[in-house]
């Protein structure tokens, strides 16, 4: 994933997303847990001589693990006997406000049609809940990645919306019909979230996740590719906490969000509870208004109704009645 393309808008068509939802959904969901266990580390091609440096030994150290994996069509394999039709179709839920927020970005920034923003974001919730990975640090890989571009290719062999190097993760496409799924995007949200989540756990770190990523792991450093994944997922942290506007600003600007700072200093982890508490932060806001303008509202009807009393039901002067002789 060294070498990144130019690409383009995104290319997703309905009638691409159509074979996504209706092929790759149903065994994508359940499958991409087993995918997980047999995630490899794209390393391949960048450790075949030996380099005395602690990075390089945990990068051996990592592909000899790949190796020793069964394999990611032994582990499907019973799922897919035991679920010869598949599972029940995808579930249309309205979007919460902070994924429709995130999709606002995605489209107002990247140039993507709203309704696939929309499912985008959608996606990776759904598979950031089933890798315990924040759903915006997949888009913001997703959007360093391609730009949202899920036909992007890169001359080193990475392809799709995150980028996977198909030629080495190959099997991991098996349960969504082969390698030419590389470049629908669900699958290659779910392989590429997989192989991330894997190199979390592995390393430790984000950043050093994101530096093995990307495909440098025996690299003095990832030539900045942690940080601009981070400084657009700040930017969809203000967008997911319910402003949009400012997050396209802070885009437009060059400009990141507050929580940049915190994960440039390093973190070890950005699970999925990250996201629950933003949504949390948003839903908590919106009751505290919806309370506060049914205060108002209760307010204005009680001044309406006084208002339209019978002047004989008012309260009578201190004084007494009004003498006219």
């Amino acid at each position: 994933m060294k070498k990144k393309v130019k690409t383009s808008p995104s290319a997703i068509t309905h009638e691409e997303k159509k074979p996504v939802l209706e092929r790759f959904w149903p065994t994508g969901v359940i499958a991409s847990f087993a995918v997980a266990a047999a995630v490899g580390l794209h390393i391949a091609g960048y450790t075949t001589a030996p380099v005395k440096t602690e990075v390089a030994a945990e990068a051996l150290a990592l592909e000899a693990e790949e190796a020793e994996d069964a394999g990611a069509d032994a582990l499907i394999a019973p799922w897919e006997e035991a679920h010869p039709n598949g599972v029940p179709a995808e579930k249309e839920d309205a979007l919460s406000v902070s994924e429709k927020e995130v999709a606002t970005y995605i489209s107002r920034s990247y140039r993507v049609p709203m309704a696939e923003a929309e499912q985008l974001t959608t996606w990776a919730v759904e598979i950031g809940a089933g890798f315990d990975v924040d759903p915006l640090l997949i888009l913001a890989v997703a959007a360093v990645e391609s730009s949202f571009n899920p036909k992007a290719k890169s001359g080193a062999g990475a392809e799709g919306l995150m980028q996977v190097m198909t030629r080495v993760h190959a099997e991991k496409f098996h349960a969504f019909g082969g390698p030419q799924a590389a470049l629908a995007p669900y699958p290659s949200m779910v392989v590429g979230t997989s192989i991330l989540s894997r190199l979390i756990t592995r390393t430790g770190s984000v950043q050093k996740a994101l530096k093995f990523y990307f495909g440098a792991a025996n690299q003095p450093s990832d030539g900045g590719y942690s940080e601009r994944v981070f400084k657009e997922r700040s930017r969809m942290r203000v967008a997911a906490g319910g402003d949009s506007d400012h997050a396209v600003q802070l885009s437009r600007k060059k400009r990141t969000g507050p929580e940049f700072a915190q994960t440039r200093a390093g973190v070890k982890q950005l699970g999925f509870r990250k996201w629950t508490e933003v949504t949390g932060i948003v839903e908590t806001k919106l009751a505290q208004n919806e309370g506060k303008v049914r205060q108002l509202q209760a307010s204005s009807d009680d001044a309406q109704k006084r208002s339209a009393e019978p002047l004989e039901n008012a309260p009578g002067d201190a004084g007494g009645p009004t003498r006219l002789n």
